[in-house]
């Protein structure tokens, strides 16, 4: 993930969390919003609950390589901002990635079909 597509202000997670559009499982929570730009950016909050500094740091980057390989940062125009649950645990990365990839989907699929039903209005 490069920079650009990183949303890093304490501001705008604010503004993307206030908006309430999210979807949710047991290892995380997703929030989500159209933005201007024209291309995806990612935030991602684990808490101190999740363990210490280098814990945080690996999810973070088992994280990142997850959505790396699920989203297209050139064609969706969406802010993203994913928690993660204390409940995460860094040596089931398979199940993780599951729980996560069906999650983008839905955020995903659900972009698609505002922009069809846009289209036939």
């Amino acid at each position: 993930m490069k920079i650009i597509n990183r949303v890093k202000k304490y501001r705008e997670f604010k503004e993307i969390i206030n908006l309430r559009k999210f979807k949710r499982n047991e290892l995380y929570t997703v929030y989500f919003r159209k933005n201007d730009f024209g291309y995806a950016r990612i935030g991602i909050l684990v808490s101190k609950k999740n363990g210490i500094a280098v814990q945080r740091v690996k999810i973070k980057r088992q994280v990142r390589a997850i959505l790396d390989k699920n989203i297209d940062y050139k064609n969706n125009a969406l802010d993203i901002i994913v928690i993660i649950s204390k409940k995460y645990k860094t040596d089931e990365f398979g199940k993780n990635e599951k729980l996560l990839e069906s999650l983008i989907k839905q955020i995903l699929s659900v972009k698609e079909t505002k922009i069809n039903e846009q289209k036939k209005s």
